[in-house]
């Protein structure tokens, strides 16, 4: 039997990758159809045996051939998203000789656990797309932590492949000369029209999954979804290969069984300290909204008139146009209520931008706790936000439903929301961050002796750039030095100019200086650390020598483009196109991407390595930008946090080497933990705290 009937010109036979399969025994097939609205049916060009799995013997026969071909495509059809309240209903196993094996898993013995043995079996590769989602179903169905090993997903591989790339569109006809970015989509149906050339109808997709009976239409649809998966993974494979990325593709897929734990597990919140924090800061909120509005009636303010709206004589704290005119209306000069414009006013002693500015702050925390009450799992009273490898073009981790990054971090405020996060009876939370680690990369990547020494010696390295900006010997150097030498060490490894650098000083760090001040310092900086004006230039300069890129699609098979690209240390590619004969990469983002992305790399590693060597009493909960989260009974909590010092120390020294790498551990009753504890040599930490574990109360 020929799996491809129909294939595009220019493009290989995906088949031919794979090693000569034996012709199957001939069974009554099902050739798939995909019907448009109103059209008569259209063939779908891959010819497909689809077998229907009745009973246990079938079923070990289907398995069984999947573990004589090494390879099988994986997906599973679901009655809802969520796999701690929903059930999965079908199963579906491709094999390269076109037969696909459909099982309705209600009829069968504990075929998930069959699954999910099949799923720690490194001999067989499973190739499905965006796997997160299937195995997530697999894996709650578990009673242990699953190894999973073997996997190959065609969404990652490609977000790989594509790795950052865009054009530009038009964002309106009523704009003028404003383009925005357009993403080459990622979902499987664009994934077979790119690749394979012809159209996946996903109109079953959102069928009744949960029916007594399935209809052969959906069985069909749910065949032909992984029917595409075994031709998608060969062109994909190539593809990898062909630039020299199947080493970050496997790290992608390696790390994808602890994004799993992540979700499923979740974050243990405080629902009732939850509800009284809101109230609080509404109640607060409502004071000084109320607050703003008496000032600006006092000062005989009047709201403009809002077609179509009721007309109120108060003005509304949370309309930009209200506040903006009445700022005017009292001689500010402002174009913009912007947080750095009302910053500024606060500072000039307006006391209204600095009630406007607590004002928002508590009403953004407001919405990120009732966002968190909302988002409660009915299952388990957690929290469990989704994380995505690959939705930024650096390779970091993003986050949402809730997002996750976005929990607050430093200051009072970060304090008391992370308190909400509290482990539950009999546990502990294990927090664990990199020292530095922005530092540390470009340290690397710039390979500038004297960063890499004052690391390697444990030196305060914002203590030495001060001592070099200030002029002034290392015991003599003052804390608002060392201040303004960390908004230089952070601001200017990315390249950010005098005007930009010195902007963000203010806002950050709360540093004054003048524009020639600023460019002073930027000077100082890079003959400080000559490397990293190095490193620009390189990056800078590589617009000008642009490297061929492979893509591929299914009229022109596989064609390389040249184009401006980024690496990581790992190897991790980010490519830009061209616009107009221009390259649409911009310096910052040269100097920005292969640092971020190493921090992704490292990360990742160190949490595929992690869940492996994890028991399965202790679960991994959550990861925010470089932190990790693990959730561990109170008698394994120091033992744990001592394993996963060992890994991060471990892995991070390997990547930078020769910048050593250090983290910082604690043992929590909540998510708090210590303010602002850091070590490996960054400043105001003493010697003794470096690497230790910290034992911390809530």
């Amino acid at each position: 039997m020929s799996l491809l009937t129909i294939w595009a010109p220019g493009c290989i036979n995906p088949v031919s990758l794979y090693h000569s399969q034996p012709e199957p025994k001939k069974r009554p097939s099902s050739q798939a159809t995909l019907s448009g609205a109103g059209d008569l049916p259209q063939v779908f060009p891959l010819s497909l045996d689809i077998i229907e799995v009745h009973g246990q013997e079938a079923w070990a026969s289907a398995l069984h051939e999947v573990e004589a071909a090494g390879i099988c495509g994986l997906d599973l059809e679901t009655t809802g998203l969520d796999p701690l309240s929903c059930r999965a209903r079908l199963a579906q196993l491709s094999l390269p000789s076109g037969r696909v094996y459909v099982a309705d898993l209600w009829e069968l013995e504990a075929p998930l656990q069959d699954l999910g043995q099949l799923s720690e079996r490194s001999d067989i590769k499973k190739v499905g797309h965006n796997l997160k989602f299937d195995l997530a179903f697999i894996q709650a169905s578990q009673d242990r932590r699953l190894k999973m090993a073997g996997l190959f997903d065609t969404m990652l591989a490609s977000q790989v492949c594509w790795a950052g790339y865009y054009d530009l569109q038009k964002a309106s006809k009523a704009i003028k000369n404003l383009w925005k970015q357009k993403l080459p989509e990622q979902t499987l149906q664009a994934l077979t029209e790119r690749h394979l050339g012809f159209s996946l109808s996903k109109e079953l997709q959102a069928s009744n999954w949960g029916a007594g009976t399935l209809s052969p239409e959906q069985k069909a649809y749910a065949a032909r979804d992984a029917g595409v998966l075994l031709p998608l993974h060969a062109i994909l494979q190539e593809l990898l290969q062909r630039n020299n990325l199947i080493h970050i593709a496997e790290l992608e897929f390696r790390a994808l069984p602890s994004v799993i734990e992540l979700e499923l597990q979740g974050l243990p919140l405080d629902a009732q300290a939850c509800r009284a924090m809101m109230e609080e800061k509404k109640a607060r909120a409502l004071a000084i909204a109320q607050s703003l509005q008496a000032e600006a009636q006092n000062a005989g303010f009047e709201p403009r008139r809002k077609k179509g709206k009721k007309y109120s004589p108060l003005l509304n704290p949370d309309s930009s146009q209200d506040v903006l005119a009445f700022l005017q209306s009292q001689g500010h000069n402002i174009s913009s209520t912007g947080e750095a414009s009302l910053k500024d006013l606060a500072q000039a002693d307006c006391s209204f931008a600095g009630d406007l500015l607590q004002y928002r702050r508590l009403a953004r925390q407001k919405k990120f706790i009732e966002d968190w009450l909302l988002k409660l799992s009915p299952v388990d009273d957690r929290l469990h936000p989704g994380y995505f490898q690959l939705a930024t073009r650096a390779g970091r981790f993003s986050s949402k439903a809730p997002n996750a990054q976005q929990i607050p971090k430093r200051g009072e405020d970060g304090q008391a929301m992370r308190k909400l996060f509290k482990a539950p009876p009999g546990k502990r939370l294990i927090k664990a961050d990199f020292s530095g680690i922005e530092l540390r990369i470009m340290a690397r990547l710039s390979n500038d002796k004297t960063m890499i020494e004052a690391f390697q010696s444990g030196q305060d390295l914002h203590k030495l750039t001060a001592s070099r900006l200030a002029g002034v010997p290392l015991d003599q150097v003052t804390k608002a030095q060392r201040q303004s030498a960390k908004s230089a060490n952070f601001g200017l490894i990315y390249g950010v100019s005098a005007p930009r650098f010195r902007e963000n000083a203010k806002n950050e760090y709360g540093i004054e200086m003048s524009l020639e001040e600023a460019e002073k310092v930027r000077d100082t900086f890079f003959s400080t650390y000559p490397g990293v004006a190095s490193f620009h230039l390189w990056q800078k300069t590589s617009k000008r020598y642009p490297k061929n890129h492979f893509f591929h699609n299914s009229e022109r098979g596989f064609y390389s483009s040249p184009l401006v690209c980024s690496s990581t240390l790992a190897g991790r590619k980010r490519v830009w196109g061209w616009k107009d004969g221009r390259t649409l990469a911009r310096d910052t983002e040269l100097y920005n991407s292969p640092s971020q992305g190493t921090g992704a790399d490292l990360l990742k590693v160190v949490m595929s390595e992690v869940y492996s060597s994890l028991p399965d009493e202790v679960k991994m909960i959550g990861s925010v930008h470089d932190e990790l989260i693990l959730e561990a009974p109170e008698a394994l909590a120091q033992d744990m946090a001592s394993l996963l010092l060992g890994i991060m120390r471990r892995v991070g020294s390997e990547l930078l080497s020769p910048v050593p790498v250090d983290a910082e551990v604690e043992v929590l009753d909540s998510w708090a933990g210590s303010q602002g504890l850091q070590t490996g040599g960054l400043p105001g930490i003493p010697q003794a705290a470096k690497g230790s574990i910290v034992e911390a109360g809530a």
